[in-house]
């Protein structure tokens, strides 16, 4: 899922800067990944490609996807493995991206704002250390599971 809005350049600018060569394919699959709107496992790629691109083949797209990973220009997620053994890719954000997780349901949400980046200004203040890409994935409860949860009578 792509939110991250100061990332550099679009996928396809940076796969050129990365020495891909841009086939009708591979533009097709970066296209997916950054139009995405939810985190894509590979066969939903390879399914969306298909149905653009009858010709693409299911090889294209892992050996694509896993061409894009080992440049850094996508992520592969377990996100908790919630739907079991299957990862998810989606563009790399340039510097600061958070997954939270619902192990009830599987819901994902990748919040920024204000919290987010005092947490990067103690982690330098306190550490000395400073950020400068930031990847985080919590598992827990979401809202609506937290609420279906029975309260603790102790």
């Amino acid at each position: 899922m792509n939110t991250d809005q100061d990332r550099a350049g679009s996928l396809v600018e940076r796969m050129k800067s990365g020495g891909m060569r841009l086939t009708d394919q591979r533009r097709l699959l970066a296209e997916l990944l950054e139009g995405a709107e939810t985190h894509l496992d590979a066969e939903t790629v390879f399914k969306l490609a298909k149905r653009r691109d009858p010709t693409i083949h299911r090889a294209t797209v892992y050996r694509t996807l896993n061409r894009l990973k080992r440049l850094g220009l996508v992520d592969e997620l377990d996100l908790m493995h919630v739907t079991g053994e299957r990862h998810f890719y989606e563009v790399r954000p340039s510097t600061f991206h958070i997954h939270l997780v619902c192990t009830s349901c599987g819901r994902v949400e990748e919040p920024g704002g204000e919290f987010w980046e005092e947490l990067k200004r103690k982690v330098e203040r306190e550490t000395g250390f400073t950020p400068e890409v930031v990847r985080l994935e919590m598992g827990g409860l979401c809202s609506s599971c937290r609420g279906r949860q029975p309260r603790d009578q102790g």
